[in-house]
């Protein structure tokens, strides 16, 4: 994702969601995730809104309750929006773990949470989400969040605060960031390899590169986006490297 990471939790037991959370933020300190974010949910209910109006998370925690019903919904959702999307349960029991495993889940941790276990988890998660295939983007601007597959975002251009979303579809998506750099903004993809820094305001898609020329790359859209001095043997090494081509 292209903000660092989000985790969203839900918990209908209030001191386990209130303990859980902290323990996520502890995770993200000491993996050093500076531009990261926890998404905190009470109850399915709350969940079920702000995930059916697309807000997507990269990776799911899930307190399991006593008849443990409406987080095999919740997951049962996530699911069908995004098949490989890192879900980990929580439960003082293992009553659903058939369950959760014809569901993928990724890890059933017991409760009372314990830090070590919870964070084990979390770098199994991190490490699938990074490397997924089907990795997405989150763009945030007042009013609204969309989440887009980075295969289809053809490059972002920097601007003060603000970002353009150029997508293979034509379409252009505006997003903003705060209190964080351009280049750390864009961390997690740019050390995917995914994506390339060819100049100090865009990365780019490495997918979507049909030539390269001495001070510019040409996107599949037709854009020419220029290539710095400063990044002129990144971007050559990248765009020779990367398996598509």
């Amino acid at each position: 994702m292209a903000d660092g990471i989000s985790v969203a939790l839900c918990d209908s037991e209030k001191k386990e969601l209130d303990m859980t959370g902290l323990m996520i933020k502890e995770w993200f300190a000491a993996s050093g995730l500076d531009n990261a974010e926890v998404k905190v949910y009470g109850d399915a209910a709350a969940f079920r809104s702000r995930f059916s109006e697309g807000d997507r998370s990269d990776i799911y925690v899930f307190g399991i309750a006593a008849h443990g019903a409406p987080v095999l919904e919740l997951t049962r959702m996530v699911r069908a929006k995004q098949p490989s999307a890192p879900v980990i349960f929580t439960a003082r029991t293992g009553t659903h773990a058939a369950d959760a495993y014809s569901l993928h889940v990724l890890r059933y941790v017991p409760k009372p949470v314990k830090y070590e276990e919870l964070a084990s988890a979390l770098d199994l998660a991190h490490l699938i989400h990074r490397t997924s295939p089907n990795s997405t983007v989150t763009v945030r601007n007042t009013g609204f969040v969309k989440t887009v597959k980075t295969d289809d975002v053809i490059f972002v251009e920097n601007n003060v605060r603000s970002m353009r979303y150029v997508l293979r579809d034509g379409s252009v998506l505006n997003g903003i960031r705060r209190n964080v750099s351009f280049e750390k903004f864009f961390a997690p993809l740019l050390s995917s390899g995914e994506f390339v820094q060819p100049h100090k305001s865009f990365i780019v898609n490495i997918r979507h590169i049909r030539a390269m020329k001495s001070a510019a790359l040409v996107m599949s859209n037709g854009a020419q986006i220029p290539i710095s001095r400063r990044h002129l043997s990144e971007v050559h090494e990248a765009y020779e490297n990367y398996s598509a081509f």
